[in-house]
């Protein structure tokens, strides 16, 4: 598994690519269709970098098994967590009433009940009485609690993805491929660099090419006269 067309290419920087791309698709696909059109982004992302990565040398034995660990390894677990977190986000992260000013109110009433209650109860060991209006604080702000909870927790989620791709990487470095694989790589690269100089320096001796003058009427020469006719009878 050698990279050699740079670090931009390596798993967990194109696997960042290709989520960020997942990401903005998933909101607005339907449960029944979301598991088909993220794998289906997924691979045209793929195709676009693989684009870029062989206009930089790269080996198609890496990008195979790049392709792969996106295809079969990443994306499978990302899937269900990605239709879950729609789901949260289209029915207000699963609050009573979505989270609006209504229900907002009755937790800030809430919360003031109950850290009253806990206030009076003598085998309590609170005596502030301002513990009552902090709980009621915290109902108020508690949809946006509970929404920061589930999109940090879907941020966690893809970040560890992220970082298991780049650690699978390293932990398959350079001293596990054999020789074989690794000269190979190295010719390919090779011939790929050469088969780029040779086409750059064609183009260069083509533009360096002396063009021939285009020969043109000089301007103070005099115009040809025409021939004259022959008189016909009856002229």
């Amino acid at each position: 598994m050698l990279n050699l067309a740079g670090s931009s290419f390596d798993f967990g920087q194109v696997l960042f690519a290709v989520l960020t791309d997942c990401e903005h698709r998933r909101r607005s696909l339907a449960p029944e269709e979301a598991a088909e059109k993220l794998l289906e982004a997924a691979r045209e992302k793929l195709a676009e970098i693989h684009e870029s990565y062989v206009e930089c040398g790269g080996t198609e034995d890496y990008f195979a098994d790049l392709t792969r660990e996106i295809l079969e390894t990443a994306i499978p677990q990302y899937v269900p967590r990605a239709i879950a977190q729609t789901r949260l986000e289209r029915e207000g992260y699963d609050l009573w009433r979505g989270g609006d000013p209504v229900a907002r109110a009755a937790f800030g009433l809430l919360g003031l009940l109950l850290g009253g209650l806990l206030v009076a109860l003598p085998f309590v060991p609170i005596w502030e009485d301002s513990f009552a209006f902090l709980l009621a604080l915290a109902g108020f702000f508690f949809p946006e609690a509970t929404r920061l909870f589930y999109d940090q927790r879907h941020s966690r989620f893809l970040n560890r993805m992220i970082q298991d791709a780049e650690q699978y990487q390293k932990d398959r470095r350079v001293h596990y491929v054999s020789s074989a694989k690794f000269d190979q790589a190295l010719s390919t690269m090779f011939e790929g660099s050469q088969g780029n100089a040779e086409e750059a320096k064609s183009a260069a001796e083509a533009a360096e090419a002396p063009v021939p003058p285009v020969q043109t009427a000089s301007p103070t020469s005099p115009a040809p006269r025409p021939k004259p006719r022959a008189k016909t009878l009856g002229h």
